[in-house]
């Protein structure tokens, strides 16, 4: 729990990073800036800035001079109102920009460093709880020599081989230790999203992993990225059409697929907080009062009308936004509980 906190609050920090040194290059003064909502905890001042550390890790906020106020009209050169609209769309750009580079920059870093999985192999990496290849007590580092006395040229051939047989016993040849045992192992039969059913074992296959120089690992960390977030783009599109949205995920269901994630290796782990880090730039980029999105769709409309939106009438829809979101939060820590609960949910 606690390094899950931490990962959670260095990207809340990264995110109001963002905001925070634009706001400061284009000379606006930042007032607070917090990590958490709620309660301080914590807090110090350093120049014209306080830094807070709050209660509830849920987020955290860049307050900046006159950004939620009417135009005073005085002339500091301090306050967000009296910069020119590029400059503030800039600012409230940044957050989610910066969430998003990040997680490009993690991604292409475990690509030039480690790898990209390029397929996978005949070793066991995770076996799942209560699966049949759990009864046959498979262990991670196993290698599958055989099946049916048939032998494979690569992973994917023992994978399809092994997902083309739905619920027949297979003969495996496991090799643990320099010695090669046989089980007889019933599969599965699972359902995939089309529909198809598929037979399976219940153990997740070790990937190979390819190395990439620094360029084609760039690439590869923007379109891996793109992808991801497409994914997820798509299946938000699917839950709020279905009026379904047990389909999202909170807070408890992250941090459950993140300790699954760092018991399987660094590697798992450090991929997850790099699309959590996408999903937050994502999430603040939808034209959703409170969030990025939202104030950046007041400045659209400032800039076709142009004049400001009451900065007053404006912060309360932010607020009201802000209120609608956390009754989503709860509603969805709830059904994440319950999954977890029942033993459902995670990787």
């Amino acid at each position: 729990m606690a390094l899950f906190l931490v990962v959670l609050g260095v990207l809340i920090i990264f995110h109001e990073f963002g905001h925070f040194i634009f706001a400061k290059r284009f000379g606006v003064r930042v007032s607070n800036f917090a990590v958490g909502f709620g309660p301080t905890i914590a807090k110090w001042t350093r120049g014209e800035t306080t830094y807070r550390l709050n209660l509830l890790p849920l987020g955290g906020y860049c307050q900046m001079v006159g950004e939620d106020q009417a135009d005073d009209g005085s002339a500091d050169p301090g306050n967000f109102q009296h910069h020119p609209l590029w400059q503030r769309f800039i600012i409230i750009l940044a957050g989610p920009v910066f969430n998003l580079v990040l997680a490009v920059a993690i991604a292409a870093g475990i690509a030039s460093s480690v790898g990209i999985a390029v397929g996978p192999t005949n070793v066991v990496e995770i076996v799942e709880s209560g699966s049949p290849a759990a009864l046959a007590q498979l262990q991670p580092g196993d290698e599958i020599e055989t099946v049916n006395g048939v032998a494979f040229k690569s992973g994917q051939e023992l994978v399809d081989y092994i997902h083309a047989r739905p619920e027949q016993v297979l003969d495996v040849g496991i090799k643990r230790g320099g010695q090669v045992v046989t089980q007889r192992i019933r599969t599965e039969k699972k359902s995939a999203p089309d529909g198809t059913t598929y037979g399976a074992l219940g153990f997740l296959p070790r990937q190979e992993m390819q190395r990439r120089a620094l360029g084609p690992a760039l690439v590869w960390g923007v379109t891996s990225t793109a992808t991801f977030l497409w994914i997820n783009a798509t299946g938000l599109i699917t839950v709020f059409s279905h009026h379904d949205i047990s389909g999202l995920t909170g807070p408890v269901g992250i941090y459950r697929v993140f300790t699954q994630a760092e018991q399987v290796g660094w590697v798992q782990a450090l991929t997850l907080v790099g699309e959590i880090s996408a999903l937050l730039g994502f999430f603040n980029l939808l034209p959703v009062p409170a969030l990025d999105g939202g104030r950046l769709i007041f400045l659209f409309v400032e800039f076709v009308r142009g004049r400001p939106v009451d900065p007053e009438k404006e912060g309360l829809v932010h607020l009201t936004g802000f209120a609608l979101l956390m009754m989503l939060v709860l509603f969805v820590t709830y059904h994440d509980i319950a999954m977890w609960v029942s033993g459902k949910g995670g990787l």
